[in-house]
């Protein structure tokens, strides 16, 4: 990204003796690509395997939401309203903010098991269509329409 800590990372990354770029000039020798916003977020997700979300404080982060539409398993600290858009255990692993020795773990789990990320990958894509699919708001809005006329139409009685 472009974030705030980009300069402390471009400096970890020479101490480190990793090549990176932005996204424009990307090289076969890169290891670290600094993208900055991308807008074509079908496509950046395809190439990954696994989303790893390690922030101190989020709201609802749309990007969990579209991760899992895209059928990709997940590990992320536990904060703000994380919990309220995986499934924990089952689509993703989370951990308190901070703990980096159990961050760490759940990732190390998610690398190692091709199995255990697509069964996560797949939960994930079936939970994100149950609870955020358009399809399913639409539904919502007529029933509460539905609801509201007829308690309109019986105050009317």
């Amino acid at each position: 990204g472009d974030g705030e800590d980009r300069i402390r990372i471009e400096n970890y990354c020479n101490e480190l003796g990793l090549k990176y770029c932005d996204g424009n000039n990307l090289k076969s020798d890169t290891n670290v690509i600094f993208t900055s916003w991308i807008k074509n977020i079908e496509w950046a997700i395809a190439g990954l395997d696994i989303v790893a979300l390690t922030s101190l404080n989020e709201g609802t982060p749309v990007s969990l939401i579209e991760a899992q539409a895209g059928a990709k398993p997940i590990v992320t600290t536990d904060v703000g309203g994380i919990k309220d858009i995986v499934n924990h255990g089952v689509s993703a692993l989370l951990s308190p903010s901070g703990n980096v020795e159990e961050f760490s773990e759940n990732l190390k789990k998610m690398v190692v098991s091709s199995e255990l990320r697509n069964d996560f990958g797949l939960a994930g894509e079936k939970f994100v269509k149950d609870r955020f699919h358009y399809q399913r708001l639409v539904n919502d809005t007529r029933k509460l329409y539905n609801q509201l006329l007829l308690i309109d139409s019986e105050k009317s009685s």
